[in-house]
């Protein structure tokens, strides 16, 4: 059981993670430095370099605690949507609704600017390799075993990450969710045409 100094460091930690989530949702990764996330989260320089000594560890700290929210995201809207429910539809459903939201939006954000940022990039590839194989075992978890079992079933998960991360990264140039759900629908299809026909 942990102390109250312990407790206070952990809510520390986690006050510096959450203010950098939301500079970097609201205000782009230009926002994200060490003295903007030091005032957003109302703490002296010497805490926020206690926990992240440099923005690459701060970066690395950033990017599993949007994985982790991103990961409550996808378990409220599967729950709201019921173990009942098709497992491709809820599955669809719930990584779409989470890519929309702004912790998952805050990691497209790092990704796009790591395309200029060298230091960034490094320490992403380190960072979002953790990061995969947490979305791996998310996703598998909502399709269910009888889904994960199929052979076709790695190419499937891959290409579902894949296009709705696409189709999430794109909602700003939309007006509407038209466009959006018809993709995800379309593709629901297919997995069904994949999994009901042999490999």
């Amino acid at each position: 059981m942990a102390g109250p100094r312990e407790e206070q460091k952990r809510a520390t930690r986690v006050r510096i993670l959450d203010a950098a989530a939301d500079l970097l949702a609201e205000r782009g990764y230009s926002a994200l430095s060490t003295l903007g996330v030091q005032r957003a989260a109302g703490i002296s320089r010497g805490a926020l370099l206690h926990h992240f000594p440099t923005i690459g560890a701060l970066v690395a700290g950033l990017v599993a605690h949007l994985v982790a929210r991103n990961e409550a995201a996808v378990r409220e809207v599967a729950d709201r949507l019921g173990a009942g429910s098709d497992p491709v539809v809820r599955t669809l459903t719930a990584l779409y609704e989470s890519m929309t939201r702004p912790a998952a939006q805050a990691e497209f954000e790092l990704w796009a600017a790591a395309r200029t940022d060298p230091a960034l990039a490094e320490a992403l590839r380190a960072a979002e390799r953790q990061a995969g194989r947490d979305l791996h075992r998310v996703v598998d978890t909502l399709f269910g075993p009888e889904v994960v079992a199929h052979p076709r079933y790695p190419a499937v998960r891959d290409l579902t990450v894949a296009i709705l991360r696409g189709t999430a990264m794109s909602r700003p140039l939309r007006s509407t969710e038209r466009a959006a759900t018809a993709t995800i629908d379309r593709w629901a299809e297919a997995i069904v045409i994949l999994f009901t026909h042999s490999p």
